[in-house]
């Protein structure tokens, strides 16, 4: 439902509506043990998270990888999502596309489900810090 008062048009979200998510962070990736486990700490800026952080864990085989992370907004509602990836690389750098699926979470979020892809680049020698692209829908449900 669109609303228009006073020069300003706001889009409120209805129950079962998809609404654009798009943001940006950036983050330290760092490698297990086990050079085929990563994880990710990273902060950004997102449509209907505001600023936040996400942790991500995943494993890489052959072709690509498979994870899952979670995004907490800054009033500490949060979702989860399950993600494959697959990267290119182009020295010196290396550029992951990653499809997520959002699982429901907690307070706004607690209905919420989607996708998206996270865009992703980051060098190819350690300390790997990443910088990241979003784009796609979340329906939070109401």
């Amino acid at each position: 439902m669109s609303q228009i008062g006073g020069g300003v048009a706001t889009t409120q979200a209805e129950g079962g509506s998809e609404l654009p998510f798009k943001g940006t962070y950036e983050g330290l990736e760092t490698v297990g043990t086990e050079t085929s486990h990563h994880h990710l700490d990273a902060t950004g800026n997102a449509t209907h998270l505001g600023l936040f952080t996400v942790t991500a864990d995943w494993t890489i085989g052959t072709g690509g990888g498979i994870g899952t992370s979670t995004w907490t907004a800054a009033n500490g509602d949060e979702f989860s999502t399950s993600f494959t990836r697959h990267g290119v690389v182009v020295p010196p750098t290396i550029t992951f596309t990653e499809t997520h699926t959002i699982t429901p979470g907690t307070g706004r979020f607690a209905n919420a489900s989607g996708t998206f892809t996270v865009v992703q680049t980051r060098g190819l020698a350690a300390p790997y810090n990443n910088s990241a692209t979003l784009d796609g829908t979340i329906d939070l449900g109401r």
